[in-house]
């Protein structure tokens, strides 16, 4: 017969095995990834943590460090499910996050989208940018500046992400519609020479160039400035951080269109923690716009702009 204490331990160590066994038990939690380690994706991290502390429930934060690696999303949101994570809020790099999503779902894990939409019928929410309709903008500006005649060079984003691909179809039929000529249509370069060498070669042809995202204004304006062009041809981006600001204040860049990113994460996760204590499924996803803006030189110090970009008040 065995003593009381051998019993103890015995049952000590089976409570031990199946604790280790068994699976992570899900708590209020929600996993963020995001689509790179680009300025914007941190204003977007920033509104998520702004989120998650006001709502009092913990995040797991992670993303990929380059653009458009359907991939490394995969792998980032096993992390979140071995987390125990009920929710996942997340910039979908490509369509292929949709099965997985429909996975989650079947296993109580809810998902929302931000930035870019992919379809997919198991998503609870979309909180993005009306892309389609900011490209529009920044092609009727560009006719606005330029009349009914004149050479327009645009850069895409490869591989194609949803995001920007809506960007540059408002953008096209806008330009087309005022009677202009998209006349230079190249994929972003990587390494970024590739598109110093495409801009040189095409700039005594070009009135205007326009780049749908941070990282194609970003580069195309480095290439700009060391061919001693920036300035010299209209550019019209796309979002904002310190480096293009300062280009836009010194006249180097024409007009950037700037998104909600902060606003985005923010409201990301609190979509999501809402559904967590509430315990709702939506029967169709929800979609949430959130307009872009046309910043320029002439509107940059206005009180509304300096608040969507997080600048201090003037004194």
């Amino acid at each position: 017969m065995q003593s009381p204490k051998a019993v103890q331990w015995a049952c000590l160590l089976c409570a031990l095995c199946a604790l280790q066994s068994g699976p992570v038990s899900a708590k209020d939690c929600i996993g963020v990834v995001s689509a790179s380690a680009h300025t914007f994706w941190k204003q977007v991290e920033a509104g998520a943590r702004q989120a998650g502390v006001d709502a009092g429930i913990e995040l797991y934060v992670r993303g990929p460090r380059k653009e458009g690696s359907v991939a490394t999303q995969l792998k980032l949101i096993d992390k979140v499910v071995e987390q125990g994570c009920r929710a996942l809020v997340i910039a979908p790099a490509g369509a292929e996050i949709n099965a997985r999503a429909r996975a989650l779902k079947a296993r109580g894990v809810l998902t929302f989208y931000i930035d870019r939409d992919v379809g997919g019928d198991a998503v609870q929410a979309l909180i993005a940018t009306n892309n389609y309709q900011a490209g529009q903008a920044a092609g009727r500006y560009v006719a606005q500046r330029l009349g009914s005649s004149g050479r327009v060079g645009l850069i895409r984003m490869t591989p194609a992400i949803a995001s920007t691909s809506a960007r540059q179809r408002g953008f096209i039929q806008a330009v087309e519609a005022a009677g202009l000529r998209i006349s230079f249509d190249r994929p972003l370069g990587d390494p970024s020479q590739a598109t110093f060498e495409a801009l040189r070669g095409q700039l005594p042809q070009l009135d205007v160039l326009f780049t749908p995202n941070g990282t194609s204004t970003r580069q195309a304006y480095a290439a700009l400035l060391r061919m001693q062009e920036a300035g010299q041809l209209l550019h019209v981006g796309f979002d904002a951080d310190p480096v293009l600001l300062d280009a836009l204040k010194a006249g180097q860049i024409e007009a950037l269109m700037v998104q909600q990113p902060y606003a985005m994460g923010y409201q990301g996760v609190q979509l999501a923690a809402q559904a967590l204590r509430s315990g709702r499924i939506e029967p169709r996803r929800r979609v949430i716009e959130l307009d872009a803006v046309l910043v320029t030189r002439e509107n940059l110090d206005s009180p509304a702009i300096r608040k969507l970009l997080a600048l201090p008040e003037r004194p």
